[in-house]
């Protein structure tokens, strides 16, 4: 006690889980397989549901936006790239186009949609 003043001394908490760890910039989906009807599969465009998507309205704004297959090789990781194109019912669901089909092993596995550039509307 300095002239009849107490002090006090606060600590400041800080979660280690977030100290250093850059932001995300991609948002996770999954592959659940390929445009099809009752006898036919039209491997070039790919279903994909958006982790957080529920309604077509929502998914209007990832129209245009880039995704990745990312996966594991011998020497690495190589990765397939694509484009949202449009969307598929009204659950959020939407399809992509990519630059080489994506392989029936990847169905059911994480995809990343990327959240830049930002697609400005005019």
């Amino acid at each position: 006690m300095k002239g009849g003043k107490k002090e006090v001394k606060t600590v400041k908490r800080i979660r280690k889980s977030i100290i250093g760890k850059p932001p995300r910039l991609y948002v996770k989906a999954v592959f659940s397989g390929f445009r099809r009807g009752k006898r036919t599969q039209d491997e070039n465009h790919a279903l994909v549901h958006i982790e957080g998507l529920n309604s077509r309205k929502e998914a209007q704004y990832y129209l245009g936006k880039r995704i990745v297959y990312v996966y594991k090789t011998k020497n690495g990781y190589k990765t397939i790239w694509g484009r949202i194109c449009s969307q598929h019912g009204n659950n959020g669901t939407v399809k992509a186009k990519f630059l080489r089909n994506l392989p029936p092993k990847a169905i059911g596995s994480t995809l990343r949609v990327m959240l830049y550039p930002q697609r400005v509307l005019a």
